[in-house]
């Protein structure tokens, strides 16, 4: 099949920090092609059909936000678009949100683990109020990878956050962290229509049949691809939807109409796709 395909994550870094990013993986010392850099993001798109990706800088640390988004902003091109990315503890976040308005971001996105939050905590109610306000979509890490970690964040933390913000899209990073750690006490049932999942470093980790049976009982409806680049592999990851025994308009879903009705909500799709 051929479609439109929307990938809603990935990351891309300055030069000077494209081999600093890639340490947590133990992959510092790969190609120069491998980096995540935006010319590198560009040819793994072409090699594999992407139309449009998504950039999710991290704030790792509040002093950091304002350079860290000046670079999203300027690594924007037509066929990638960028959220912000926002630290809860920097100074003045409420004013730091109207800045990433006026930046004219496509969204909000959230590490937990590296920016080292309790987004659930109460003491951040009322950004997520602002955020809700504002209408910014949201991405966030989800769940954790080789060990688990004091700051990370499953379901129902995000049921806890909906009670300040429970308008906005809200995206769970890597199927809301079932591929990463499967954790018995955590699932995906009774989240509202506005809790999307996304396929980064899960879709084509899982075994086949695992991945439909989680999309199944969550809907297609609310399912976006997104590969995590450099980290996971845009190819892999379109192949195990494009393979699986959804039908060709449950795939467009999750592979672009899902991503591009949120993106066009907010004034970010590009006029050269259509829903």
């Amino acid at each position: 099949m051929n479609c439109r395909i929307i990938d809603i994550h990935t990351h891309i870094y300055p030069v000077a920090l494209a081999r600093r990013a890639m340490e947590v993986t133990g992959h510092e010392n790969d190609d120069f092609k491998k980096l995540p850099i935006r010319e590198n993001l560009l040819a793994r798109m072409r090699e594999a059909g992407v139309d449009l990706s998504v950039n999710l800088p991290v704030v790792s640390k509040p002093q950091n936000q304002g350079e860290v988004n000046r670079f999203a902003k300027e690594s924007a091109r037509k066929n990638i678009i960028s959220f912000g990315g926002l630290h809860p503890d920097c100074e003045n976040v409420i004013e730091e949100l109207e800045k990433l308005k006026d930046m004219e971001m496509a969204g909000i996105k959230f590490h937990p683990p590296f920016q080292k939050v309790h987004l659930e905590d109460p003491k951040y109610g009322e950004m997520w109020r602002k955020i809700n306000e504002l209408g910014f979509p949201v991405l966030i890490h989800m769940g954790t990878a080789r060990i688990v970690r004091p700051y990370d964040l499953y379901p129902s933390g995000i049921r806890k956050i909906l009670k300040s913000a429970p308008d906005i899209p809200i995206i769970m990073a890597h199927m809301g962290s079932f591929c990463m750690m499967k954790n018995p006490n955590e699932n995906l049932e009774n989240l509202p229509e506005n809790v999307f999942i996304d396929t980064a470093m899960s879709a084509e980790l899982e075994e086949a049949g695992e991945f439909e049976e989680i999309v199944r009982k969550f809907g297609t409806k609310r399912v976006l691809y997104g590969c995590d680049f450099p980290y996971g592999s845009q190819k892999a990851a379109i192949a195990r939807i494009k393979d699986s025994s959804f039908s060709d308009s449950e795939k467009e879903d999750m592979l672009w109409r899902n991503a591009a009705k949120i993106l066009k909500a907010v004034g970010k799709l590009p006029e050269n796709i259509e829903l």
